[in-house]
């Protein structure tokens, strides 16, 4: 997909502030305790990485396949005891990427 960066230069600067005030956002509402403000402000950063990734010229499935290698490595790696812990990283993997029977 072409893309002419410059162009979508402002959209790109201002997905970007509001990236920053979405993870302010999360540690605003955990200091308040706020389950819905928590959730609200994570799925903002969840949903601004996507529209940032598009503006910057790439396909939303790209961001996908790059995630899920980024989260395979992480699990190799047991990232801050997350899998050994937990079991997040492969949880999350088998959300994302469901395997078919």
């Amino acid at each position: 997909m072409a893309v002419d960066v410059v162009k979508c230069s402002k959209a790109i600067e201002e997905l970007k502030v509001e990236l920053l005030k979405a993870q302010w956002m999360v540690q605003q509402s955990t200091l308040n305790a706020s389950e819905n403000q928590v959730l609200e402000s994570v799925a903002r950063i969840v949903g601004l990485s996507y529209l940032l990734t598009r503006r910057l010229g790439f396909d939303f499935s790209r961001l996908d396949r790059v995630l899920y290698k980024q989260l395979a490595q992480w699990q190799k790696e047991d990232l801050y005891n997350l899998e050994s812990e937990w079991g997040d990283l492969s949880l999350l993997l088998s959300y994302l990427v469901p395997e078919e029977d």
